[in-house]
């Protein structure tokens, strides 16, 4: 009997246990809820899904500035010149605290009101820093949003271009070179100094013969001109064969005469008339294999003949001839043709920040080439 009472006495301050657990829960819970309530949940899984607040207030923060410029430079790629190019520029942000995009509730999302630009942004140490595609001179709108608050930027974009990629001076002359678009910030520089100096409003000075690029730095763009410094005797004789090549017609029965021209016949009128250099014939135009051959025996050959190489690395001289042979081993009697060579054109900057350069020539598109160890002479040192 004893035993009875005492197993019920402990069932009961059991129980008594469980109500008391029960009861606490239940109260914690309708506090819960109505806590839950005061704060728009309604529900455990409005309850799971909620968030916690943003550390930061976006009242007091604004952009440094609203208005940016940015600049479109051309760039040489597979052949062609583009414009298709992620332009960069940055914007600061005043903040009482710092604002990084990895922040929660940052939810950084930027739009080009022209749907011909594109643009992307990012957010680090109260710096945006946004990446701007176009093809075009034009005008968009971006409207940023940083935790939920709205920002707008009017950018201007505008395509950069050199006055001249190619550039024949005269030594000891000077020549300045604009850029359209009026960029800021440009940094002009000079391959090499000791041949030609560029100043920093773009005026290039001659200092000796030789060649050399003269390049506009726009942030981390460039563009650039190939100058070709020479004495005004080759300058002249440049400009003539170009003139001749581009506006005579071209004749071998009719070569001698004005108006009419063909390889050998555009060396020797250029040459005669802005140079005094008749290779060997004074009143009628010699051949290709006869110019070769004064050039021989007047010690005018380049030794090792032409070369892609010595194109790539701007040896090659205005007014410096290129002979083509049947065979390089027997050249001079088996010339059927030379050409002038007249300067360098830059093309434009490659991705890798290198210039890409070619060939002029007085009477052959840009490019044209010879193979490797044709001839090469420079009629006058």
């Amino acid at each position: 009997m004893k035993r009875k009472l005492f197993v019920s006495a402990i069932c009961f301050y059991i129980l008594l246990a469980c109500g008391t657990i029960l009861n606490a829960a239940n109260a914690s819970a309708k506090e819960t809820d109505m806590k839950n309530s005061r704060r728009g949940l309604t529900n455990d899984k409005d309850w799971l899904s909620e968030k916690p607040e943003p550390v930061f207030d976006m009242t007091n923060v604004t952009l440094k500035k609203t208005n940016a410029e940015v600049y479109l430079v051309p760039v040489y790629s597979y052949g062609a010149i583009s414009y298709d190019e992620n332009m960069t520029f940055d914007v600061a942000i005043n903040s009482p605290v710092m604002l990084d995009d990895t922040m929660h509730g940052i939810d950084l999302s930027c739009k080009s009101s022209n749907k011909k630009v594109q643009a992307s942004a990012s957010l680090s140490e109260n710096i945006l820093h946004f990446k701007i595609r176009a093809n075009q001179k034009c005008k968009t709108k971006l409207t940023i949003y940083i935790a939920k608050k709205k920002f707008q930027i009017k950018v201007s974009i505008k395509p950069v271009n050199i006055s001249a990629n190619s550039l024949l001076l005269e030594k000891g002359k000077t020549k300045k070179l604009k850029l359209t678009g009026n960029p800021k910030g440009i940094t002009w520089s000079s391959s090499n100094k000791k041949i030609a100096t560029v100043s920093k409003k773009g005026v290039v000075k001659g200092k000796r013969t030789g060649n050399v690029m003269i390049s506009a730095k726009i942030g981390k763009r460039r563009v650039g001109c190939s100058v070709s410094v020479t004495t005004s005797a080759l300058k002249k004789v440049c400009e003539r064969a170009s003139y001749i090549g581009a506006n005579w017609q071209y004749s071998q029965a009719k070569r001698a005469l004005p108006g009419y021209y063909d390889c050998s016949s555009l060396v020797w009128k250029a040459y005669t008339e802005c140079a005094g250099v008749n290779f060997g014939s004074s009143n009628y135009p010699g051949t290709s294999s006869t110019e070769a051959v004064w050039c021989n025996a007047n010690n005018r050959l380049i030794p090792g003949g032409y070369s892609y190489a010595r194109v790539l690395n701007m040896q090659l001289n205005p007014g410096d001839l290129i002979f083509k042979s049947r065979s390089l081993s027997n050249p001079f009697y088996t010339t059927y043709h030379v050409e002038m060579f007249t300067g360098y054109v830059c093309l434009g900057y490659g991705s890798n920040g290198k210039p890409i350069i070619t060939s002029l020539w007085a009477s052959r598109a840009p490019g044209y080439s010879a193979v490797s160890g044709s001839l090469l002479a420079r009629p006058v040192k």
